[in-house]
């Protein structure tokens, strides 16, 4: 069995993996419910976290972390098959795509932080450190405490740090591919017809920024993780 067709089958089980909805399957058992439901109708942490429990996120930030993120690397490094940097930074990056747009899910699903720091750690624990570093600062010592503004900011320097730490190009490749990534599924995640309707004044411009920025129709964290999500 060539290395190639090796690399494909993990590149592609990655995505698999990273397309199970844990968040989904635990809200379901848990409480018998189905988290798209409520809140931001996201089936990340933040919104699981909000609706479903607080304690039931570790199990599922474990999973989306280890199981998601850092075994892909782990398979397609020497520790398995040995296939080589490129195809481990390929692999990360599926497994961040098929958490983003699960297959499980008609394509619908979280931004992939939890399976970035399994990557990143899987690549290299200090990785972590410098990515950390910006969401720490803003959630201990700032007053603002938006996680999805600090991930955001932390997310789009990364590749410079992990480029200047002296990582592999294919790592700080999927460090830039990895924000990428995650600023097309916060601008894409639903049209935006529904909400210029619920929240009028608010343009479509302004809507796009909020979702970048954001990761949110609107500014307001409070307002938009209670809503229901419109039809």
């Amino acid at each position: 069995m060539s290395d190639l067709f090796i690399s494909g089958l993990v590149i592609l089980g990655a995505y698999l993996i990273g397309s199970v909805p844990s968040s989904y399957l635990l809200a379901k058992y848990v409480r018998g419910i189905d988290i798209r439901e409520y809140g931001s109708g996201n089936i990340g942490a933040t919104n699981f976290a909000t609706h479903v429990s607080k304690v039931w996120m570790v199990p599922v930030a474990l999973y989306d972390s280890l199981g998601k993120g850092m075994l892909p690397v782990l398979i397609a490094s020497d520790k398995v098959f040995d296939l080589g940097i490129g195809v481990a930074a390929l692999a990360a990056l599926a497994a961040v795509a098929g958490h983003n747009w699960p297959i499980f899910l008609k394509f619908s699903g979280g931004r992939g932080i939890s399976v970035g720091i399994g990557a990143v750690i899987a690549f290299g624990a200090p990785m972590v450190i410098l990515w950390a570093a910006i969401p720490a600062i803003m959630l201990t010592l700032s007053p603002w405490k938006d996680t999805a503004v600090s991930w955001m900011l932390s997310s789009m320097v990364l590749p410079l740090w992990v480029y200047l730490a002296g990582y592999d190009a294919w790592v700080v490749f999927f460090c830039a591919a990895f924000t990428v990534v995650m600023c097309i599924r916060r601008v894409s995640a639903d049209g935006i017809g529904a909400t210029l309707k619920h929240h009028e004044g608010i343009s479509p411009s302004r809507v796009l920024f909020n979702r970048v920025v954001f990761d949110r129709d609107i500014a307001s964290r409070d307002q938009w993780v209670r809503q229901k999500p419109k039809s």
